[in-house]
């Protein structure tokens, strides 16, 4: 047995309640865990979705996941069948519940159909429906309506020649389809992105092909919840566009994805904005070394800035694939400053939305970190570009709890990753007994806890780990860490 030695270490906690809230978190439980979605409530809290293998019960499945301001995790509880669904987005209503908008072919008319599923405040299912025919169907956006019912964009192989159309749906509070909508000809065409604009209006961005160009150009449709069509242009001169996600900014639309050409390198930067009767304002591409393309918006702080979430492949990247950089850009398109989330393998992003102190949180997932599927990302970015440090700063959680045991929010165990000592902040008697056991459950060290102690993990390899803590006054606890020399 490998022998851990135990130092005694004096914490000292300062209180800094005036401080930004900035964190960067991981969460799984050693499957494939993708977070697509958020939400924030309004006591500040979030509620994450996306798909995930660790809860068993399926090849993957939805899930919800809330956590409070700090990013600390409260609850989580999965949705769907026997095989693969996953949430797209998260809607909620303050006494009404949860809408969770995504992809299934647990149950459905045939392939992949769209998925919602109603889910009570308390996580407890209520209903879940699908929509779609025999071809694939898939919700990449949606948004509440008015009269608390759905709007879901995305894409549709059901038609006679099995490629894919742009899909609209629209249903009542109680998932009851009001009308479909099918847009689409002889190429690939999908709705990538949502923006309700007021009381009854949307804005839908992707992607159309252009029959008489073979290419495909970015798109852009508004839309009355009725599913009457105002206007819909397509956007883009020499070469394949794309929009990835659109934004309400100000007095005008705003368009961010990629372009291509024979005659440029890779894939580049775009952005395209229109006033809200469908006259263009504005257009800017940028030709950047590797590839790179624009996938998420958010405002930020007001409408004069935003934030832009960037899957970069470059020289200065990753071998094992695409970086996120989170670039903040003035209303005028210009560049102010940016930001990286970089490891080994893929970081994508899932969903940017601003938060109510001025700031932002971005969802997505990173790949290989903890181990060898993907983990669930959440970054919170401060007011005033505050950014956390995602490896010094960086916690790894469950998405879902260890044997039931929640992690009571007295219990402090940091920094996650280790370096060389994990400290262990606790109330006074609450906890007596420590050991660490590692992901094949075998116990590494077990012993006597007392207030203010530290492990020394320095001679543990560079794993993911657990510790776990018991005692006669609180709750038994159970929670991972990663030791990374």
């Amino acid at each position: 047995m490998r022998v851990l030695i135990f130092t005694l270490t004096f914490l000292l906690l300062s209180g800094s309640g005036l401080a930004q809230i900035k964190f960067f978190k991981l969460f799984t439980n050693n499957g494939v865990d993708m977070g697509q979605g958020a939400v924030q409530l309004e006591d500040s809290s979030y509620v994450i979705t996306g798909t995930s293998s660790s809860f068993q019960d399926g090849p993957a499945e939805a899930f919800l996941l809330h956590i409070d301001s700090m990013g600390n995790y409260l609850w989580s509880k999965h949705y769907g069948g026997a095989e693969i669904d996953g949430g797209r987005r998260v809607l909620y209503t303050k006494n009404f519940g949860y809408f969770i908008c995504g992809y299934t072919n647990s149950v459905g008319a045939g392939g992949f159909d769209m998925y919602l599923a109603k889910v009570k405040e308390n996580a407890d299912l209520e209903w879940e429906k699908t929509y779609g025919g025999t071809g694939w169907e898939q919700v990449h956006d949606a948004s509440l309506t008015r009269d608390t019912g759905v709007f879901m964009v995305g894409e549709t192989s059901s038609n006679s020649t099995d490629n894919k159309d742009i899909y609209v749906v629209r249903t009542d509070k109680l998932g009851d389809t009001l009308w479909t909508k099918t847009i689409g000809g002889s190429g690939d065409d999908y709705a990538t992105s949502l923006r309700r604009h007021n009381d009854s209006l949307f804005i839908i961005g992707g992607r159309q092909w252009i029959e008489d160009s073979l290419m495909y150009k970015g798109y852009m449709l508004y839309m009355k919840d009725d599913g009457t069509i105002l206007w819909e242009d397509t956007m883009g001169i020499n070469g394949n566009y794309w929009i990835n996600d659109v934004l309400v900014d100000g007095a005008r639309f705003v368009g961010v994805g990629g372009t291509e050409s024979p005659e440029k390198q890779g894939q580049n930067l775009y952005f395209y904005s229109v006033d809200f009767s469908g006259v263009p304002l504005s257009a800017y591409e940028e030709d950047v070394a590797g590839d790179e393309d624009l996938a998420a918006i958010t405002n930020y702080g007001g409408i004069n800035k935003f934030y832009v979430g960037a899957e970069r492949d470059d020289d200065g990247s990753y071998e094992g694939g695409v970086d996120l950089l989170i670039h903040t850009f003035l209303n005028n398109f210009a560049w102010i400053s940016g930001f990286g989330v970089s490891h080994i393998d893929p970081d994508i992003v899932g969903q940017m939305l601003p938060t109510s102190d001025g700031g932002a949180l971005v969802v997505g997932y990173t790949t290989g970190v903890v181990s060898g599927g993907n983990e669930i990302f959440v970054l919170k970015i401060g007011p005033s570009d505050n950014y956390p440090n995602t490896d010094l700063d960086m916690i790894v959680d469950n998405i879902l709890t260890v044997e039931g045991t929640p992690m009571p929010n007295h219990v402090h165990i940091y920094p996650n990753p280790a370096n060389d000592h994990l400290l262990i902040d606790f109330p006074a008697g609450a906890y007596k007994e420590v050991r660490v056991v590692d992901g094949a459950g075998n116990v590494l060290c077990a012993g006597s806890l007392s207030l203010g102690q530290s492990l020394n993990v320095s001679d543990l390899p560079n794993g993911l780990y657990i510790v776990e803590l018991s005692g006669e006054q609180g709750l038994p606890v159970r929670q991972k860490f990663m030791v990374s020399h």
